[in-house]
């Protein structure tokens, strides 16, 4: 036997025995009906056919129109807007006021709109002032203000 031979000879039962555990290790597991029935009690879940599925949902559709056209309608409740005055020394950084932004009930994450001012190349462009900041505006519209205002 020479080298080639012996070469070929290893891969030939590198490959099938690949193909072999790829087979065997995607195979979907079987259960018994003992098994699954099992399973449901424990997690406390049942079988539906197709068709009692779709019974139960027009169902639930229909008696989702009858209560919804019954209801009193509700007005809904105002939104709170925050207004913050927020002072811009000279070398603040944007962490530092994004900090009392999020301090304040304005701003949700400090680091979204830290992360947000940095994406987008404005941390030098902020100009030290005093900026009225209100709950309800995005950080596009807080970035905007930061950078063109002078005060």
């Amino acid at each position: 036997m020479n080298k080639s031979i012996v070469r070929a000879f290893a891969l030939g039962m590198l490959l099938s025995t690949s193909i072999i555990g790829a087979v065997y290790y995607n195979q979907l597991p079987t259960f018994t009906k003992s098994q699954l029935d099992a399973y449901l009690k424990k997690n406390e879940q049942i079988i539906l056919s197709k068709n009692e599925y779709q019974t139960l949902k027009e169902a639930a559709e229909k008696a989702a129109k009858t209560s919804h056209s019954s209801a009193v309608t509700v007005p809904p409740k105002p939104k709170t807007i925050y207004i913050y005055h927020l002072v811009v020394k000279k070398g603040d950084v944007p962490a530092k006021f994004a900090k009392e932004l999020e301090e304040a009930n304005i701003i949700a994450d400090a680091k979204a709109l830290t992360n947000y001012l940095n994406a987008h190349s404005l941390t030098r462009a902020i100009r030290p002032g005093t900026y009225e900041i209100r709950s309800d505006m995005k950080y596009e519209e807080i970035a905007h203000i930061l950078t063109n205002k002078k005060s």
